[in-house]
């Protein structure tokens, strides 16, 4: 059987008061996670190898991906494979804790880094942007760069291995 590829649409902006986004999101369990995404790069294409453990159990997943954005929004094609493919090598890697929430046709993360706390708003774009809007965030204030991306603008370092305790 073939991978098939698929676009997700996103949204994402940096959280300045977690409390009052969980506040918002009340009434909706979200399911907590450990990620570690290791990324490898092999000329202009990437790959990020991740890692989820939930419940003291850990999954692999390979993701060949490619960013778009359009008008603030950010669509990024995903391909799922079974391995790293031969000429890929490592950047970077990095480690997150994310809550994620189902609400109106939309998944919510709230993502830990140790660089600070981002939201994630994935669905169909009219969904996304309705979601933002009603957690508080401006459109006009949404992130299009990768979080490896982010690291290096705040930190002024080149992309390496980062997480908790490795700042």
């Amino acid at each position: 059987m073939k991978n098939k590829s698929t676009i997700e649409t996103e949204l994402k902006f940096r959280v300045d008061d977690v409390i009052k986004l969980f506040k918002k999101l009340q009434g909706v369990k979200p399911k907590i996670y450990y990620i570690k995404d290791e990324i490898f790069n092999c000329g202009n294409e990437r790959l990020r190898k991740r890692t989820i453990v939930v419940n003291c159990l850990a999954t692999i997943e390979y993701q060949l991906t490619k960013d778009i954005t359009r008008n603030g929004v950010k669509r990024i094609i995903e391909k799922n494979i079974k391995r790293i493919p031969k000429g890929f090598v490592i950047k970077n890697s990095y480690e997150k804790i994310r809550y994620l929430f189902e609400r109106d046709n939309c998944l919510i993360s709230i993502d830990f880094y140790p660089i600070g706390i981002f939201c994630e708003i994935e669905g169909k774009e009219k969904d996304i942007k309705r979601m933002a809007k009603r957690l508080g965030f401006r459109l006009k204030d949404s992130l299009s760069q990768n979080i490896d991306a982010i690291y290096c603008s705040m930190t002024k370092k080149a992309r390496s291995h980062w997480g908790f305790g490795k700042i």
